[in-house]
């Protein structure tokens, strides 16, 4: 199937890294436009895509490692269940979404969490200090991206009713993803079209392209982003339903066109959610409305399909 490619860089607002406090309200209007028209954002970052580059490099090598080995800090199911926010390394084909038909995606990746660089609990940030190269630069990763979720929140909230709460982005339990795809064995289809259970997702400049997205009239394109400064916002699930159906999931996918052997992909993806232990709200027809229910049940119920059993909510980090 022919899918466009969406070119960004110099069309898009730019946001600098430093200045992403001053900068993203003066360009909350046409990030808003481009949630409407595409149901997904995305602005420029000058310098962001060689730290991610950097990032992913460095977890590449410790991929390969072998003494010291990040199999010894691995967990063979998603979600890994701990105090303070899902991390660790998850190893090849330990993740198999619900739309593959039971075959694991051809990836192994590690989860940082706010928690994990806190060393919450106590030996939590153990595998970044062994890989003290891959600790560094995804700290650095992780902190810019947090800045920029969280704007992009304070965006999404200028469009909706006015008494719409903050997000209350959650910065222990937000965790950042980078992957590692190998071994493809000519496959096409390297993660199938899905949409993030988080508040809010921020996809970093892969190493390769193949990230594609449906736009709201149903036609895929393919924005490119790879090794640019280009970073793009998804809406999850959460703020789905807590907007009451105002802004629908940005569904995307991943394909690889290069199906020869040798194919390798590095990518990185920042997931943010709110405290799992606060209670769950919705914007209904402008009025707010608070549920029994906590984020924390949210996940529990939509984690089916994924690799490994659904959590407890009670078991849940905060």
């Amino acid at each position: 199937m022919e899918v466009s490619p969406m070119p960004l860089s110099g069309l898009i607002p730019s946001i600098g890294a430093d200045t992403a406090e001053q900068d993203m309200p003066a360009a909350a209007q046409r990030i808003a436009t481009q949630l409407i028209d595409w149901g997904f954002m995305a602005v420029e970052v000058p310098g962001i895509g060689a730290k991610v580059q950097k990032m992913m490099n460095d977890f590449a090598a410790a991929c390969l490692s072998e003494q010291p080995a990040l199999a010894d800090y691995e967990f063979s199911r998603v979600p890994q269940i701990s105090n303070g926010g899902t991390h660790g390394f998850f190893p090849y084909h330990s993740e198999v979404p619900r739309l593959a038909n039971g075959v694991p995606d051809p990836k192994e990746f590690i989860h940082v969490s706010g928690a994990m660089l806190d060393d919450r609990p106590a030996g939590a940030d153990s595998v970044l200090r062994v890989f003290p190269e891959f600790g560094a630069s995804a700290r650095e990763v992780f902190e810019i991206a947090f800045r920029l979720i969280s704007l992009f929140g304070e965006v999404i909230r200028g469009i909706m009713p006015d008494g719409t709460p903050s997000f209350g982005l959650a910065r222990d339990a937000t965790n950042l993803r980078v992957i590692y795809y190998r071994d493809v064995n000519g496959r096409e289809v390297l993660a199938h079209e899905h949409s993030g259970i988080q508040m809010l997702g921020l996809q970093l400049p892969p190493g390769d392209q193949g990230l594609q997205y449906v736009l709201h009239d149903g036609t895929w394109v393919e924005p490119v982003i790879a090794k640019t400064d280009v970073v793009l916002c998804n809406i999850g699930r959460m703020l789905s339903m807590a907007s009451s159906g105002q802004f629908r999931p940005s569904t995307h996918r991943v394909h690889c066109s290069d199906t020869e052997g040798g194919y390798t992909r590095l990518s990185s993806v920042m997931f943010a959610y709110p405290p799992h232990k606060a209670p769950q709200w919705q914007m209904v027809d402008g009025e707010l409305t608070t549920l029994d229910e906590t984020w924390g049940d949210f996940i529990a119920n939509r984690f089916k399909g994924l690799g490994g059993d659904a959590p407890q909510a009670a078991t849940l980090p905060v």
